[in-house]
């Protein structure tokens, strides 16, 4: 696979909420006729909320490291910055599904970014950050991971919650 190609798109509807502490599935309307329903992760702005999402590994994979960035906005407006931490882990043969899959414990990668000026529902695109191959688990193609986001309200300054569209990411 070539470099910057997309390995993950992790999605609302793709995703799934941790057992607490999880980021709501909710949805934004815009101004069409008829109105059109966009699905959102809603971080709330006090608590550190989760989502989760699981994905086999292309074969086309080339065993890199992952560029990550996200897309969003949030409910109001506030310009303060946003931080997303990104954690992958694999799922190896013989893993018990039912014991610690380490989603908590993985190396995180910060996203930092500042919505636009005036940003109430307005779609940013973050900056990205790198998560080397290692840091993943050392996926190889096949493997099952297990993809974590945590919005990091101690560290972020946003007071608004996070309207998540979708992390991406991509092989470098």
């Amino acid at each position: 696979m070539a470099t910057t190609e997309t390995i993950f798109v992790c999605t609302p509807e793709n995703g799934s909420p941790p057992a607490t502490l999880s980021a709501t599935l909710d949805t934004i309307e815009d101004a069409s006729t008829p109105v059109g329903v966009i699905h959102v992760l809603d971080f709330d702005a006090t608590t550190a909320e989760f989502y989760d999402w699981f994905f086999t590994v292309p074969d086309n994979y080339g065993g890199g490291g992952f560029t990550i960035s996200w897309k969003g906005g949030t409910d109001n407006t506030s310009v303060g910055t946003f931080e997303l931490e990104v954690r992958v882990v694999v799922i190896a043969d013989a893993t018990i599904l039912t014991g610690d899959l380490g989603l908590d414990a993985a190396t995180a990668v910060a996203i930092t970014d500042t919505p636009p000026a005036t940003p109430i529902n307005k779609m940013n695109q973050s900056t990205t950050g790198n998560l080397s191959h290692a840091n993943a688990g050392s996926p190889s193609a096949g493997d099952r991971v297990g993809i974590r986001v945590k919005r990091d309200t101690g560290t972020d300054t946003n007071t608004g919650d996070l309207q998540l569209l979708e992390v991406l990411l991509l092989e470098t």
